[in-house]
């Protein structure tokens, strides 16, 4: 790498962290730097692509700091574990800004969004594969449950660190979270909790977040309403009830491939369907899903019938 491009990488990242992503400009980095904006411009096309190789450069040197701590004979299983959850909340302390202007950053028309997808895809692959290497495969029935939780921890207290400015010591968190995981598979295996979150449902998240993208709208409905038609049949009601749940189910799943579906009918058999407290919390979900991507469709169908000039 050319001296100037780490320069302007440098200097990217101080203004990213002190000002933030959006409220810095190209040629705040160029007068920092010492060159003209179009010679910046030469090297990064974008301040998009400049965020993106700050961010690769970020998690190149966290994909090093794990190798070297695997590679350390000396440590065991648990030390590893521990260091590799220092390392995770360091990269992020490290890239603040991520988490603060996540909304804006993740914005589905940018080049962002792609990045930031890849990048939550592999850490939950990763995190995936130190806790089986951890704990062993006796919790891979609940891997993914697992997995979120881990997250969901660390994101919290992550979001202590950044936005309250609490000043918890990073090392003392992650022996916390990593004695959180310990008894949180201990007591799975023990009670043989059932999953919440098989393979299946991960399985797709993370071939579409390894791409770049989401998983579309309409793979997240069918696979709802599948879920919706199994849970149905776990019911404690009369079977008459599941029979009505049931149609209700298949005439929205019919409507919905409708080249013009109506709104009306759709949203009284989510209405009926959600009165259901065992189906409540999907149905919300699904009605949240079937609304956005109604309005995706009569975005594009406006649009064809008034191309721009």
């Amino acid at each position: 790498m050319s001296v100037i491009k780490q320069k302007i990488l440098d200097s990217a990242m101080r203004f990213f962290l002190e000002k933030g992503y959006l409220a810095t400009s190209i040629q705040n980095i160029a007068d920092d730097c010492g060159v003209a904006k179009g010679s910046l411009y030469n090297i990064f096309s974008s301040k998009e692509d400049l965020l993106i190789e700050v961010l690769m450069m970020q998690q190149q040197k966290l994909t090093e700091q794990i190798r070297n701590i695997r590679i350390d004979q000396t440590l065991s299983l648990e030390e590893v574990f521990i260091l590799e959850t220092e390392c995770q909340i360091g990269f992020f302390l490290d890239n603040s800004f991520i988490m603060q202007e996540l909304k804006k950053l993740t914005l589905p028309d940018g080049k962002i969004a792609p990045f930031l997808f890849r990048l939550r895809a592999n850490l939950l692959n990763y995190n995936r594969e130190s806790l089986l290497r951890v704990f062993g495969e006796g919790i891979e029935p609940n891997i993914w449950d697992l997995v979120m939780i881990y997250n969901g921890i660390m994101r919290e207290f992550i979001f202590l660190f950044i936005f309250e400015k609490k000043s918890l010591n990073a090392r003392n968190m992650a022996e916390f979270v990593v004695q959180c995981m310990e008894d949180m598979t201990t007591n799975m295996q023990v009670r043989i909790r059932p999953a919440l979150l098989q393979d299946s449902d991960m399985s797709e998240y993370i071939h579409y977040g390894l791409k770049g993208e989401q998983v579309p709208d309409v793979t997240q409905i069918s696979d709802l309403i599948q879920q919706v038609m199994s849970t149905i049949k776990e019911l404690a009601i009369t079977n008459s009830e599941k029979t009505e749940l049931q149609e209700a189910t298949q005439l929205l799943q019919e409507e919905l491939a409708c080249e013009q579906p109506k709104v009306v009918l759709i949203r009284a058999l989510i209405g009926l369907l959600e009165k259901q407290d065992g189906l409540r919390d999907m149905i919300r979900q699904l009605d949240k899903l079937v609304m956005n991507n109604m309005k995706k469709e009569m975005k594009c169908r406006m649009f064809e019938c008034h191309p721009k000039e």
